[in-house]
Order: structure tokens, then C-alpha cells, then sequence
């Protein structure tokens, strides 16, 4: 069991705000175990894939997150998502999962805010992406459904 939880990729340091891929975090938590069940999770300004699900019978009931300010436009061409399911999992669930934007720097565009397998035992509930500033876009909640997010 998850039970409200934020892993956090620092945004600003000491110094200011974080620029380039400074303090790198490749991801916010990578689940390999089956029957994982995540309550109040957040992850926010990975430099990869901020949640990576890999086990079966996972269950995530509320999810926030936030994209990096400061990552190029090889993040979106490298296909990174917010919540990824993995291909080979046949069963997960999860409800109330949110991704925003606020690409900061650069003109970002991110295929999907969750990227999930395609079957009956893999669902999503009341799942949306929201553009909060910035530039670039979310062209899709989950995998090719869902309308894009930007500024306009």
C-alpha cells in the first residue's frame, strides 16, 4: 500500500529556479509487484516517465502530477508519460488521475498524459490533463483519446 505520497523532482534550489535537467530524477516510483494499491499519489517534474506501473492488479485511487518546467522538446519526442502502464500488464485500475503542463522553457509536446494498455482489465476513471502555463501541449489524456490541452 501507497498512502499519500509526493515524490518531488525539485523545481528550485538554493540558487533558484532548476534549468536543463539539473537535479535529475529519471522517474518518481517504478511499481514491479503485483497487487500494489496506490491511495493519494503525486509525482511531479521527472525527467522520464514520472510513474512507471509494471506489476498486475495494481489500483491507484487518486493521482497528481506535474510535467518539468524545464525538459526540451526530446522529452516529447522520447514518448514520456505521466502514468505508464506497462504493455505486458492485463490488469489495473485506476480513478481520479490528473497530469498538467506548464512547459516553461520550451515548446513541448507530449503525445498522451497516460499511456496504458488497451484491454477491458486495464481502466481509467475520471482521468484528465490540464495545460496550467507555459508552452507546448498535451495532445491526449490516455493513449489516442481525448482532446489536447494548450494555451488558447
Amino acid at each position: 500500500v501507497i498512502d499519500n505520497t509526493w515524490l518531488w523532482r525539485a523545481d528550485h534550489d538554493i540558487n533558484g529556479l532548476v534549468y536543463n535537467g539539473n537535479n535529475p530524477v529519471e522517474s518518481g516510483i517504478v511499481i514491479n509487484g503485483d497487487y500494489v494499491t496506490a491511495y493519494g499519489l503525486a509525482v511531479e517534474h521527472t525527467l522520464g516517465h514520472m510513474t512507471m506501473w509494471n506489476g498486475n492488479n495494481g489500483l491507484t485511487i487518486f493521482y497528481q502530477s506535474e510535467y518539468p518546467y524545464d525538459v526540451d522538446t526530446d522529452y516529447g519526442t522520447n514518448k514520456f508519460a505521466s502514468y505508464k502502464v506497462n504493455h505486458a500488464v492485463t490488469s489495473h485500475k485506476a480513478f481520479g488521475v490528473g497530469v498538467y503542463s506548464f512547459f516553461r522553457d520550451h515548446d513541448v509536446v507530449v503525445e498522451s498524459g497516460i499511456q496504458a494498455p488497451n484491454t477491458t482489465d486495464v481502466s481509467f476513471t475520471n482521468s484528465l490533463t490540464v495545460f496550467l502555463n507555459g508552452r507546448g501541449q498535451i495532445n491526449h489524456v490516455i493513449n489516442d483519446k481525448g482532446d489536447a490541452v494548450k494555451a488558447g
